[in-house]
């Protein structure tokens, strides 16, 4: 099992979203399992890595004052798999309820364009295509680990329409769009969309070319910290570029970028609809409802 937490804790290609369903998924197998050991030493592994996941720390941190206390003993496994269920169903219907109001905006058949991969972004394509209203979906690659091709297979599979672009090609593909939809991995307390890259030059296109951006999360993405205090790690170099000895160039390779939330137009949660400008009073009601 703790094979499994490894996976997890060095998987590159799945979204928040997608990371915490799996965790989820793993303590569930350890609690069925009564494998109370391995999890801890799966815990303690993930909470070193991800870094740049703050929504993945937020939940392994409810996850260890929450669930772990709750395996004790034999009777309370029970309640144990009952509360990953209810943390599970929280996901779902979260989805959902995006899938919906993002459903909401659009009236008329849409074309949209993606970046990378987000199972809330593809969530609220299928409802817009169970709809009606989704004539076309451009994904853009998430280079360098390639994500998008997931998400063309995914779309493809669901019968939507669509194409694969590579991430430089964005500006064709907004030209053939009629409005950007992408995932987060956290909006920090300052204003800044932390989201794979290519986010940002993606945003400063569809200002230029005056298309909307929406930015799909649930409430769990919203962090209290501020953008500087969010750790985006350096990948190896090697997944761009095989470097030879002589060769003493170097190589800049992150994952994720930070866009100021003033290019989004809208952050569709599953509370409703936000301006960037109301944000702030979207925070205060989260804290007032924890």
């Amino acid at each position: 099992m703790l094979k499994e937490f490894e996976l997890l804790a060095s998987d590159n290609t799945s979204g928040a979203t997608e990371l915490v369903r799996k965790l989820l998924a793993l303590c569930e197998s350890c609690a069925i399992g009564y494998r109370f050991d391995e999890l801890r030493e799966g815990f303690t592994l993930l909470e070193g890595a991800q870094k740049s996941m703050p929504s993945l720390h937020a939940v392994l941190h409810i996850l260890k004052s929450d669930f772990l206390s709750k395996l004790h003993d034999d009777s309370e496994i029970a309640d144990a798999i009952s509360y990953l269920s209810s943390l599970e169903k929280i996901l779902t219907q979260s989805g959902e309820q995006i899938a919906e109001v993002f459903g909401q905006l659009f009236e008329k058949p849409t074309a949209f364009a993606t970046l990378s991969r987000s199972s809330t972004v593809l969530s609220a394509l299928y409802h817009m295509q169970s709809l009606g209203r989704l004539t076309h979906a451009y994904v853009l690659e998430g280079r360098p680990m390639f994500e998008g091709h997931r998400s063309i297979h995914d779309l493809f599979r669901h019968g939507v329409p669509c194409t694969l672009m590579v991430d430089a090609a964005m500006a064709e593909a907004l030209a053939r769009a009629d409005a950007v939809v992408v995932g987060a991995d956290s909006i920090s307390a300052d204003g800044y969309l932390l989201n794979k890259t290519g986010t940002y030059p993606l945003a400063l296109c569809c200002k230029a070319l005056d298309i909307p951006l929406y930015v799909l999360c649930d409430s769990l993405k919203f962090s209290p910290q501020l953008h500087t205090q969010i750790l985006v790690e350096d990948r190896p170099g090697e997944e761009l570029l095989h470097r030879e000895e002589r060769d003493g160039f170097h190589i800049w390779n992150r994952y994720f970028e930070w866009t100021p939330v003033e290019f989004v137009t809208a952050f569709i949660t599953e509370r409703g609809a936000f301006t960037p400008d109301q944000l702030s009073a979207l925070a205060g009601e989260g804290e007032e409802q924890s």
